[in-house]
């Protein structure tokens, strides 16, 4: 016993100084002190200034040199208790002097206070945290059972395991083997011939053999996915409270197709994190940046865009942090870090490498949010190579004027005869509204018409002094509102005039427009004024990445008439946009030129109501202080003469056409053809005509396509603030893309952005992240990771079991090309992991919660597995790999009853698609499948790289009542009766080898046979019953078999699937 007691020490509290004898005769700090630290009093002697209590940090050396003004101690005196102000603190009794204090409710027990002190006295040592040291290489340890090691993992456990006076348990039987690694690498069980196979395969080589063929497999992948879908919070649908569906599957079919390809880890987190910055991304890296997209977004019309958006950027944020760095970041959103170095500058910093993807917080009903890909299909290139190789010739064409210059030049001498007639031209004239009525009226003979909106019946548009005659004042939630005649869509030339007049400075809004509004992300076209008077036009598919917008530098003067013409030739592209600001073509910045798709609809030709084209309104925006006169619209492009003779220069085209040909300036010239084709040429309107219907056939296409969620970088990066609290709208110091210090450094050789962040995480300084993945792929093995807790390797989470084994295996992964197959072949091939699971006495007693790895461990399995176990012995599984999500067997109601407006209806899938993979299962956040949650899948409304495991009565229920596994086993029951032979044992043998991959044992046989016997002799005398038996599950029941036969096997089965080794993994 170490006595501290004497005339240099101060006495201990007895209880403290028995603990004293029961604590290591060596305190190390990351091990025995920091945890306790950590756990009683970082909360207010951590990392957060904003926490500290008397600006003590106890997890800096700092501390040392904090004195006590009341008592003229220092914090801690290394190898001095008396002059140490912490140790007076722990002992005291004195409520107001303790530390803890006691309405923290976090006092420290005697053995606490014990290794406090023992510390202290033996030097107060601090080390930087285990998990922030570069891990380092090793020699493998020396171990006296050389025999038993098989790989180097062997050295590590066998060297722990003699250290403590334990054996490794023996080898497990070759039918537990196969069934384990089978379950580990491919998440399905082994077949029986796999089994017999592998028993009947004598060589040494054999169980390698196996494990080859595993990683070969094409369910390799689909494993490894499952657990990669948890951390990516991947789901097919948005979240939130509509909860729509999106199409997120081609990003999990790359991450099975990368797994399987064995792409190199580095590479696959580079790309899902960086593949849009790679030079040239291809189709491939630019789908993996879909893992950026996972998370819930928002469909819910009239929320704050920018709150919603900073939550998607936080989201990215909380994610790298503990799928990449093992460390929870969310605190230091709103202060630094209690427990770990990590500040809230930090957090901001980090936020600022993942704050500039083009999207907006909203997102649409219809169609993918923003940005995406568009996937087309083989043979939707096919058509859109033959479409374009017709499309480019005629552009060509369109621009070659000169083809027309005998016609014009007719046109002109005819012209000039009677400049009147000439200068009028309604082609193409939809409508003329000129607001001099009590209700709009087309002034022409048209379908269009027009009639004035209101959100509220008592008030309306008003009557104003128009630019000539009357107009109309909107003053916010009115309008006008027209027919659906000015619909069009991209590939349709349009031109819209209108005069303004805005009354008050500072307005803002939308002028006029056609969109399907905010539910849609605007799709459609749109001119809005901004509040510094400039105007914004819109042409959009989703916006804002699927979209064109320009902006004007000129700005409109308030309180005066102006003359706005938008003219758009249907080329999809930001320079077919020309806008005229009082007869004058006016200057415009392009801020995005990508539309794509259709300004009508998405895919399928699915939309959220397609609105009408407005004036003053769109959707649930409007605009005040705003009056209209003299409305007209054309579906073709309007000549620049014909903008200026509607901006009130009456006499522009005449004036040109009474001057001589020879007198006409060049400029003139060009005038006045531009408007004879777009009125007069029969063969440019023929052009036009293919143009339109070429375009229309290529935007068809590509409406039509799949696509997915992609991140997309701004050209010019947004400003990230420090957000005060985390509020999206208390912005205080802005803030660059940087990382943690305390962790690594951010090289200024680096890029500030996405990709520098990745080469940051591949750094060889790099002291995290080849630890975090190596452990998780442990974990994917052994059920728990050698660092428990998975999702966090900072103060607050557990010590590494094994930390020279972890950092060997980072090491060597980082050296191997970050080889995943490698890394999970070295694993299994371990004798480590190949050992029995069954217990012995000693291991119980010196090992109880195999930490040391003393034996094989023993849980319950995933859902997916439990669930592809049924549907794999029993015949119905289907192999297929990769693939759209599908609808298996669920209660009916539960969508309908959680849903809005979006994924309200649960449609269960047919034929193969019904016994696809639990892997693809449709997941919708707010109604998970309940069969698999009652088996612990999380709702993935967040990244979690560790699983409960837990055991409750609704598991068992789920197993014996639910329809697919009482159909699997009826299934199986079938082939029990083809396949096992004619007698009761050889059918219950062929279920259980099916179901848990061993024989039964005489016993197990004896009370199956039992069963069998007394199902048999209920069903033979009761059709009813078995027919009703027969009749679950949508696979049509072989008629040629006994039916009481059939039901009386499905019994026996289903008793298996709740048998504990159909469930747990041994």
């Amino acid at each position: 016993m170490l006595s501290l007691g004497s005339c240099s020490e101060p006495d201990l509290p007895p209880e403290v100084e028995k603990a004293m004898a029961q604590i290591p005769a060596k305190i190390d700090y990351n091990l025995h002190v920091k945890p306790i630290l950590s756990d009683r009093c970082f909360a207010c002697h951590g990392p957060d200034k904003n926490k500290q209590k008397g600006g003590l940090r106890l997890d800096l050396v700092s501390a040392y040199n904090k004195e006590n003004k009341d008592t003229g101690r220092k914090a801690l005196v290394p190898g001095n208790l008396a002059k140490s102000e912490v140790f007076h603190r722990i002992i005291s009794t004195d409520p107001e002097y303790l530390m803890p204090t006691p309405e923290s409710h976090l006092q420290l027990n005697p053995e606490e206070k014990a290794i406090l002190i023992k510390w202290i006295k033996d030097g107060a040592e601090y080390k930087p945290h285990w998990s922030l040291v570069m891990p380092r290489k090793t020699a493998l340890p020396a171990v006296k059972n050389k025999s038993w090691v098989k790989n180097s993992i062997d050295h590590f456990v066998l060297s722990k395991l003699e250290e403590k006076g334990l054996k490794p348990n023996p080898e497990a039987s070759k039918e537990t083997l196969i069934r384990r690694v089978s379950f580990d690498l491919t998440g399905l069980p082994p077949t029986i011939s796999e089994i017999d196979a592998f028993l009947a395969d004598k060589s040494p080589q054999a169980y390698e053999r196996v494990v080859n063929r595993l990683l070969q497999s094409p369910h390799f992948g689909e494993r490894l996915a499952v657990d990669w879908l948890d951390v990516a919070r991947y789901a097919d649908t948005h979240g939130y409270q509509d909860d729509g569906l999106r199409n997120a599957y081609p990003w999990r079919d790359w991450v099975i197709s990368a797994f399987n390809r064995n792409l190199p880890y580095d590479k696959f987190i580079t790309y899902q994190l960086a593949g849009d910055l790679l030079p040239q991304p291809t189709r491939e890296q630019l789908i993996a940046t879909c893992f950026l997209r996972n998370h819930p977004q928002s469909q819910e019309g009239g929320i704050v865009d920018e709150e919603y958006r900073s939550e998607y950027v936080a989201d990215r944020v909380n994610t790298f942090g503990k799928a990449f760095l093992a460390h929870s970041t969310e605190c230091a959103r709103c202060h630094d870090h209690k427990y770990d170095p990590i500040s809230h500058k930090n957090y901001y910093e980090l936020s600022a490498f993942f704050n500039s993807n083009n999207e907006t917080g909203e997102i649409p009903y219809t169609g993918e949010a923003s940005p995406s890909l568009i996937l087309t299909k083989p043979e939707a290139e096919e058509k859109l190579r033959f479409i374009r190789t017709q499309l480019k010739p005629l552009e060509n064409k369109e621009l070659q004027t000169s083809n027309y210059e005998q016609n014009f030049q007719k046109w002109l001498l005819s012209a000039q005869k009677n400049p009147a007639k000439a200068a009028t031209s309604q082609v193409g004239l939809l409508g003329y509204f000129s607001f001099d009525e009590k209700e709009p009226k087309n002034k022409i003979k048209s379908e269009l018409n027009a009639h004035y909106t209101s959100g509220d019946k008592d008030r309306n548009p008003t009557a104003y002094p128009g630019k000539f005659g009357q107009a109309v004042k909107v003053d916010g939630d009115m309008g006008v509102e027209f027919s659906k005649e000015l619909t069009f869509d991209r590939h349709e030339p349009f031109s819209i005039s209108v005069w303004v007049n805005v009354l008050k400075p500072g307005e803002s809004g939308p002028l006029f427009n056609r969109t399907n509004g905010e539910l849609d992300n605007w799709r459609g076209y749109l001119c809005g004024l901004n509040k510094d008077g400039t105007l914004s036009l819109k042409f959009v598919h989703v916006y804002p990445a699927n979209a064109m917008e320009v902006q004007t530098v000129q700005k409109l003067t308030p309180q005066t008439w102006h003359h706005l013409a938008l003219v758009y030739d249907g080329s999809s592209k930001a320079k077919g946009i020309k806008f005229y600001l009082d007869g004058k073509r006016t200057e415009v910045k392009v801020i995005n030129d990508d539309l794509k798709q259709s300004l009508l609809y998405a895919k399928d030709k699915t939309n959220w109501g397609i609105q009408n084209f407005k004036l003053g309104q769109a959707s649930i925006k409007s605009i005040s202080n705003v009056a209209f006169d003299e409305f007209r619209a054309y579906k073709r492009q309007l000549a620049a003469l014909e903008v200026m003779q509607l901006a009130g220069d009456k006499d522009a085209i005449q004036s040109l056409l009474k001057n001589p040909v020879a007198n006409l300036k060049t400029k003139q010239k060009d005038q006045l053809r531009e408007y004879y084709l777009l009125n007069f040429d029969p063969q440019y309107a023929a052009l036009q005509k293919e143009l339109r219907q070429t375009r229309s056939q290529e935007n068809e296409v590509l409406t039509n396509q799949e696509e997915v969620m992609v991140y997309k970088e701004l050209p010019k990066a947004r400003a990230t603030f420090i957000l005060d609290r985390g509020a999206y709208d208390a912005q205080k110091q802005q803030v660059h893309p940087n990382t943690p210090e305390k962790i690594l450094a951010f090289s200024k050789k680096l890029p500030p952005n996405r990709l520098g962040l990745v080469n940051w995480l591949l750094s060889e300084q790099q002291p995290l992240f080849p630890r975090v993945v190596v452990n998780r792929f442990w974990q994917q093995c052994f059920g728990q990771g050698i660092v428990k807790t998975a999702e966090d390797f900072g103060n607050q989470g557990d010590l590494p079991t094994h930390p020279e084994l972890l950092d060997y295996l980072a090491v060597t992964f980082r050296e191997s090309n970050w080889n995943v197959k490698a890394l999970l072949k070295t694993i299994v091939l371990s004798a480590t992991y190949r050992q029995s699971s069954v217990p012995t006495t000693e291991n119980k007693t010196k090992d109880p919660d195999n930490k040391l790895y003393s034996r094989a461990p023993s849980y319950r399995m995933s859902a997916e597995m439990i669930r592809d176990n049924a549907l794999a012995a029993s015949g119905l599984l289907t192999q297929k790999v990769g693939g759209k999500s599908v609808f298996p067997y669920q209660p009916a109601g539960i969508w309908e009853a959680l849903a809005t407006r979006n994924a309200t209806h649960y449609e269960t899938s047919k034929g193969p698609d019904l016994y696809r993979r639990s892997l693809y299962t449709v997941w919708k956040r707010s109604s998970p499948h309940p069969a698999m949650i009652n088996f612990d899948v999380p709702d993935r409304y967040m990244c979690s790289v560790r699983r409960q495991k837990t055991s409750t009565p609704l598991q068992a229920l789920v197993l014996m009542n639910d329809v697919q596994y009482v159909e699997a086993a009826r299934i199986l029951g079938e082939r029990m009766i083809r396949e096992g032979g004619s007698k009761p044992e050889q059918r219950i043998t062929y279920a259980f080898r099916a179901l848990t991959s061993r024989r039964p044992r005489a016993n197990e046989l004896a009370i199956l046979e039992d069963l069998y016997q007394q199902e048999y002799a209920d069903f033979a005398k009761d059709q009813e019953l078995t027919e009703k038996l027969l009749r679950e599950g949508e696979y049509p029941r072989d008629k040629k078999l006994p039916a009481a036969e059939v039901a009386t096997c499905a019994v026996v089965a289903n008793t298996l699937m709740n048998f504990d080794e159909f469930v747990i993994k041994r």
